[in-house]
């Protein structure tokens, strides 16, 4: 072989090896998040723990997967006795932290709320996480303890991001097995993986093609890969508020779209800006005034005393 020959094979194995190498690495980051728990929501100016924010609450645990249990705080709200209990789930690479910097002005709506950190996010044990597809059962369990916790009582689950997803397939799953879910709220939902990979490259500024549709595939041999989400949504018969920004470039809001077209009854709200981790920034009373009148809307008139439903 000669050199003429030698090195353009040698560099064409060098950007392959190149291609599959970042392919990995992209797979490899979806599957283990970065960890934001107390020193993160201290060197970003949120809530430090329920208690700084004169809540009342408790260090508890919720079932998690495959024998883990989830980490959680469980907060008193300062709804009426009729309340529904509130479990709100953090997106992809975030923690109860983040759930707690959304969690006030749904205090005044509900009994009680439930902030867990999923599997491998935040002070969870896991060291890997399934990027949305096991997490709804582990959700449908917690939902099933709090519900024993409180017999009878009306329950919302809020989601953002990753989070969205499970909070709906969670609550598909939590429906089945007959646990009173009256509620979902989805927040910056995307479909699948397609959506938020290529858009949190492109904030990097780093392209997409061809690492994404490799790191996919990647995932989909290891199980993490789900199909649409508007699939499994068409299976919740419960009323669902979907909220999303219209230049998100993570969690589109076309996307959006789609899902709540899927849903026998959904209500969807997009709103100006572009900041998915902060829904709602750009017209926070609008937004907040409609998760408190979704919250309320879906609420029984029956009254739930401490032992269940008077």
């Amino acid at each position: 072989m000669t050199p003429f020959v030698g090195i353009p094979i040698l560099l064409g194995l060098a950007l392959i090896g190149f291609i599959l190498w970042s392919s990995f690495s992209i797979a490899w980051d979806a599957a283990h998040p970065p960890r934001k728990g107390f020193a993160w929501a201290l060197a970003t100016g949120r809530p430090r723990s329920p208690e700084s924010l004169e809540m009342i609450a408790s260090e508890q645990t919720l079932p998690g997967l495959d024998g883990v249990n989830c980490p959680a705080w469980h907060i008193e709200g300062t709804g009426p006795l009729h309340a529904p209990t509130l479990l709100m789930l953090h997106g992809w690479g975030r923690s109860r932290w983040d759930s707690l910097s959304r969690l006030e002005p749904l205090l005044p709506c509900v009994r009680e709320a439930w902030l867990p950190d999923l599997p491998a996010h935040g002070e969870h044990a896991a060291g890997n996480c399934w990027v949305g597809v096991r997490e709804p059962i582990a959700v449908a369990d917690m939902l099933a303890q709090i519900a024993a916790q409180r017999p009878g009582a009306p329950i919302v689950i809020m989601g953002h991001s990753l989070g969205a997803g499970v909070a709906i397939r969670g609550a598909i799953v939590a429906l089945e097995r007959n646990i009173p879910v009256v509620g979902v709220i989805a927040l910056s939902p995307y479909r699948d993986l397609r959506s938020p990979i290529p858009g949190r490259l492109a904030l990097r500024d780093l392209p997409s093609w061809p690492f994404t549709p490799l790191a996919l595939r990647m995932l989909a041999w290891v199980g993490r890969m789900d199909e649409p989400l508007e699939h499994d949504a068409a299976r919740l018969h419960c009323p669902a508020l979907l909220v999303a920004c219209e230049d998100d470039s993570i969690s589109p809001a076309d996307d959006a779209t789609l899902i709540a077209q899927a849903m026998p009854h959904a209500t969807l709200m997009v709103l100006p800006g572009d900041r998915h981790d902060e829904p709602g920034a750009t017209d926070r009373t609008r937004f907040e005034a409609s998760l408190q009148a979704f919250v309320r809307g879906v609420t029984p008139t029956r009254q739930v005393s401490e032992t269940g439903l008077a």
